[in-house]
């Protein structure tokens, strides 16, 4: 962009400044097409738009000191107001604390960082300055980031609407009459105001993340959201709960009531911390020992934050008309030393009509137990089945699939996983049994609804790009 702009003063030429934006906007798409997909690419050059828009035919440079401050505070203004829309559209939040940050961070990385970098070059101790410069912005800059407040979210609305507000806010900050530009409030009012569909009152719905080798869903009631499991851990820096859970629940604008993690194996609990710190007023409920390090982010709810079987005094509660019941483990499930794998809280979720049942990775012990202890009285019996054990054959026997017979069943599993879920063995036992089985390696994200109880919506397929590959059947 800068140097289409530097060629063009250097070649004499005057343009019209819309001509130069967008001459740098075609060459910057020819050079890399895939820029139209990054964030960065919108934010620059709305960013570079606005100034160019707002800056009348009799603004001139600056002279004194005080109008040049004065200048360059009004263009970071500018930018910051117009931008807001489009941070909200791009990213689902805004900084409120961008304006200071950036007024503290632009004139340090011009003026000090950048010198001694270059400086450097020529005596490398230079370096050193270089270095605790932008160690002392870092420090300044979180300590913004922790500010109460710091960011504003929403959930994200329609294309239409982030569009409308962009241009709501490139006309709030263009040189025009003052009743003009206040029209571009009201176009800036559908985003600012988007609430994300909720079901409706005795309705629920199922929404499996797209995370691998793993599980991670979220249960959303009309006025209340559950996450079950939270995804694996995929190396020490990255987890499903940043990569994922994160933006998705931003994105929905949701509000979590209560994280329950089935047990403590890293591909179910790998992504909790990411979730509870993004979400402080949840509650966490899972199998796992008090003493264990996620139960420490909830300290005073810890001692009772054990899964246990509603029919055995433990828990089960109601949102909604949504009724949610813990099936297992049972008290005498934590007696000894047993594997992770058979104390995953095992919840079913039901509105009288339909019902979910959501298994962890329970094996043939449980699944046995589970048959024994409800299976005449048709409690088990469900409409989606979550597959235990993301497929393994060490679960989802012929008498638990006969005990739940379920319409419809999910496979949580990584495309072309190293443990090989969903095993072949387990896969034609759905087919035998004519339970038609969902795999998020083919279906992405997958939806399912109460009220449309039929079918599951796969994102790969409702959202397809050309580069996503199909599996042969």
């Amino acid at each position: 962009m800068l140097a289409c702009m530097v060629l063009l003063r250097l070649a004499g030429k005057r343009w019209p400044w819309p001509f130069v934006w967008l001459l740098a906007c075609a060459l910057v798409v020819l050079a890399d097409p895939w820029a139209l997909l990054q964030p960065g690419f919108w934010l620059s050059f709305v960013a570079v738009g606005v100034l160019f828009a707002s800056d009348g035919a009799d603004a001139q440079t600056p002279i004194g000191w005080r109008q040049r401050l004065l200048a360059a505070l009004r263009e970071q203004w500018v930018v910051t107001l117009a931008l807001t829309p489009l941070s909200l559209l791009l990213f689902q939040q805004v900084s409120l604390v961008g304006l200071l940050a950036n007024l503290l961070a632009i004139p340090w990385v011009t003026l000090v960082i950048t010198p001694l970098a270059l400086l450097g070059a020529l005596f490398a101790p230079i370096w050193d300055a270089a270095a605790w410069a932008v160690q002392g912005l870092a420090w300044c800059l979180h300590g913004l980031a922790l500010v109460p407040y710091a960011t504003l979210s929403s959930a994200a609305a329609p294309l239409w609407a982030g569009v409308g507000a962009v241009l709501g806010g490139v006309l709030l900050v263009m040189r025009l009459p003052l009743p003009l530009r206040l029209t571009g409030l009201v176009w800036m009012l559908p985003l600012l105001l988007w609430h994300a569909p909720r079901p409706a009152t005795g309705e629920f719905e199922v929404l499996a993340a797209d995370v691998g080798q793993g599980n991670a869903l979220v249960l959303r009631t009309a006025s209340h959201a559950l996450v079950y499991d939270a995804g694996p851990r995929y190396s020490v820096e990255s987890d499903a709960g940043q990569r994922v859970l994160v933006p998705l629940l931003r994105a929905m604008g949701e509000r979590v009531d209560l994280l329950l993690l089935s047990h403590r194996d890293t591909d179910h609990t790998g992504g909790a911390r990411a979730v509870l710190q993004m979400q402080p007023q949840a509650a966490l409920l899972s199998s796992m020992d008090a003493e264990h390090e996620l139960n420490q982010l909830r300290p005073a709810a810890a001692a009772n934050a054990r899964c246990m079987a509603a029919r055995e005094g433990g828990q089960s509660w109601e949102w909604d008309g949504v009724r949610f019941e813990i099936l297992h483990p049972r008290a005498a499930d934590y007696a000894g030393s047993p594997r992770s794998n058979a104390l995953s809280c095992v919840l079913r979720v039901s509105n009288g009509r339909r019902t979910a049942l959501l298994t962890g990775d329970i094996e043939a012990a449980q699944e046995a137990s589970l048959v024994e202890r409800l299976g005449a009285s048709g409690a088990l019996k469900a409409d989606l089945l979550l597959v235990p054990h993301h497929g393994s054959k060490t679960s989802s026997t012929q008498a638990f699939l006969e005990a739940v017979k379920p319409d419809l069943a999910l496979a949580q599993a990584g495309y072309r996983n190293r443990f090989g879920h969903p095993a072949p063995v387990v896969a034609q036992r759905y087919r035998d049994m004519q339970i038609p089985l969902i795999v998020s390696a083919d279906c992405g994200a997958a939806l399912w609804r109460s009220a449309a109880p039929t079918g599951i919506e796969c994102q790969s397929k409702s959202a397809r790009r050309y580069w996503h590959h199909r599996s042969a059947p």
